[in-house]
């Protein structure tokens, strides 16, 4: 499923939740100049930088070379497992994620947001069942994804025996390690079995592809999607 949004017509730098009981419980961004430990990995040649529009405004870039690199530059993956981001979500009311992107690659790109644990020495990620469509038409746009039972898919990890242990979303959410974006569908290709790949072709970073994403005011919120 994937759902293409709108442009913002009106650019902030703090992120404006929608709803008037809703709370953004972290946010990356980036106004310091620093990534806030949102990066591709450590075998990235082309690692994600911290940029400066015109009026100002900070955001970070990922660029993806395609076919004609090497992996994690070769695909539209970031991800997160620094201190401020791992924790017990439920606690902290987390319900959903939000971002804004501007997509100034060649083109279209369907983002999904994953988290996963280390419950138990075991490995398991669940993966928004909704992704936004990011169109490549230069402008921002905000995408919201959701975090509850209902709007998430399981993507079993690990293998050797491990990944018929499996966590609900809330279990995951009680002890998160890892938050991680990447582009790609949610389809039902069980060829892989319980390979890093699992049934999400977009954990790690999905097809191949030429991209050019901007990134910016990723949030965690009380709000539900």
């Amino acid at each position: 499923m994937k759902k293409v949004v709108t442009p913002i017509m009106a650019l902030a730098s703090v992120l404006t939740v929608a709803s008037a009981h809703a709370e953004v419980v972290l946010i990356s961004d980036f106004e310091d100049g620093a990534t806030q430990g949102w990066g591709k990995g450590g075998a990235a040649g082309l690692p994600i930088t911290v940029e400066t529009e015109d009026d100002g405004n900070n955001y970070i870039r990922l660029i993806s070379e395609g076919e004609n690199s090497t992996h994690p530059d070769k695909k539209v993956v970031f991800q997160n497992t620094s201190g401020a981001w791992r924790g017990n979500y439920n606690i902290k009311g987390v319900k959903s994620v939000t971002a804004r992107f501007k997509n100034m690659g060649p083109t279209e790109l369907e983002l999904h947001v994953a988290v996963g644990n280390t419950l138990a020495d075991l490995r398991t990620r669940w993966v928004s069942t909704e992704g936004a469509v990011i169109p490549n038409d230069g402008k921002w746009h905000e995408a919201t994804f959701s975090l509850e039972s209902a709007g998430m898919s399981m993507v079993p990890l690990g293998g050797h025996g491990k990944s018929s242990a499996s966590f609900s979303v809330d279990e995951t959410k009680g002890n998160v390690a890892t938050i991680r974006f990447s582009q790609g569908t949610l389809g039902s290709e069980t060829g892989q079995g319980h390979s890093a790949e699992g049934l999400y072709t977009g954990w790690n970073g999905g097809p191949e592809v030429e991209a050019d994403l901007w990134i910016d005011d990723i949030a965690l919120s009380s709000d539900s999607k």
